[in-house]
Parts: C-alpha cells; structure tokens; sequence
C-alpha cells in the first residue's frame, strides 16, 4: 500500500486518522457543528450532504462548501451524498445522486469526494475525472447493512475499487457474530498488503467497535468518531477515540 499524501496529512501511514462527520439539517446547525468542533484534535471534517434538507439546491450546496473550508482551514474536507440504499438520511433516485457528486466534484471546495461504487456504476469515470480535474481525491466506498460478506467477497470488492482507479477504498459491513468482525480485519490486513492504495473498513455496531480503533494493526488508515450525532451506528466519541489510539 502506498501512503497517500494531501496537503499535510498522510493517510495510510502511522496511526489511522480521525475523522469527525457533520450532520446537520440546516445551514445554521452545518456551520454551528463546524465552529463547534474547530478547536478539537482531529484530521478530517466529512460533510454528510444527505441531511442537508437543500442538497438538491447547487447554490447553497456550494456557499455551505466554501463556508465549511473557511471554519476548518487546517483539516481535510471529505463532501459525502450517501445513498439510502447504503444507509444515507435522504431518500433520493440515481440521477439525483449522481446529479449531487458531479456537483461537489466540479467545485474543488473539497479535499474528497466519497463516491459510492456499485450506486455510480457507469458514471463513475467522468465523475472521477471531474474531480480530479479540480484538485479532489476521490474514495470509492461500499456500505452494507444487512451482513458481513465472506472475506473473498470484501477483497473482490476492494479490488474493483483499486481497479477503477480510486485514491482510496472503502469498504463497512454490519457483523452478525464475533466471527463477522473478525473477517473484516483479515480482509483488511490482506487488502492494506496487496492494494497500491489506502484502504478505509470497519464493523458496524457495537460489536463492530474494535475495528474503528485497530487501523493500526490491520491497515485501515481513517476512522470515524462523533462529536455529536453519529452518521453510522457504532462510532464512537472522536475524543475517546483519540485517547484510544494513543494508548495503541
């Protein structure tokens, strides 16, 4: 795996990198979570767009892209319009989907764009193309829900990202068992030794919880902490999850 370099922050190197999502409905909660959340330690802001209730609007899309850029100068800025079908907040069709990423891809006001693999399908290359066309690293990602695919399953998956051309590849699965968590961090040491880039998994849930802290140990170079409401069940607080992977 090659470590991946943007601005000042390797990702894929050393211990992995915290991540803390935004969620707000509103401009005004967007921009308050933002103010909130400047003075904590951490590496990554990702915006959550699906709880935006004006996603669909370009404008303000934007304005609020330029104004989370402004609050969080230091930190990498990660722009996500997570699918419903992949556990996004905002139920919302195909081209209203791909619509939003072309948008945020065209705008250069983010450091990523988490792209979703099977949901962009065919459109992924012009998209990622448009990105990168504006300075913005593009993770490919794959969320499910319902299960733990076996490990073959979650390489393949991972390698069809790598083989699309991602800077990064993500992958979270829901475990049902012990076993389910613990094939999701094999599949992550195989991948972070076989992949040319960085890889980003984890177990959802609570049962899911020790993946979000063992980046380190198995290759998985971000991890997602909360500092208010979580965007994915079993993220733990970013302040915890710092004083954890200190202790690692």
């Amino acid at each position: 795996m090659k470590p991946l370099k943007i601005r000042d922050i390797t990702l894929g190197e050393g211990s992995p990198k915290i991540c803390i999502p935004i969620t707000g409905r509103t401009e005004e909660e967007i921009l308050e979570t933002a103010g909130r959340i400047s003075g904590l330690s951490f590496h990554m802001a990702e915006w959550r767009a699906d709880y935006f209730r004006e996603a669909s609007d370009p404008g303000r899309v934007r304005h609020i892209l330029a104004e989370l850029k402004n609050l969080l100068p230091d930190r990498l800025l990660l722009f996500t319009f997570r699918s419903f079908e992949e556990g996004g907040e905002t139920p919302a069709d195909r081209e209203a989907y791909l619509d939003i990423c072309r948008l945020a891809a065209g705008t250069g006001l983010s450091d990523l764009l988490d792209l979703e693999l099977f949901t962009a399908g065919a459109d992924l290359a012009p998209i990622m193309e448009t990105a990168r066309l504006h300075g913005t690293r593009v993770i490919l990602s794959n969320h499910d829900f319902e299960k733990t695919p076996p490990r073959e399953e979650l390489l393949c998956r991972l390698s069809l990202m790598e083989e699309a051309g991602c800077d990064i590849a993500k992958i979270a699965a829901m475990p049902r068992c012990p076993m389910d968590v613990l094939t999701m961090m094999e599949a992550t040491c195989l991948a972070s030794e076989t992949l040319s880039c960085p890889v980003i998994t984890m177990s959802m849930g609570e049962l899911g919880a020790v993946s979000r802290v063992s980046g380190r140990l198995t290759g998985s170079c971000l991890t997602f902490g909360t500092a208010g409401e979580a965007s994915a069940p079993g993220q733990l607080p970013a302040g915890k999850l710092r004083e954890i992977l200190e202790i690692l």
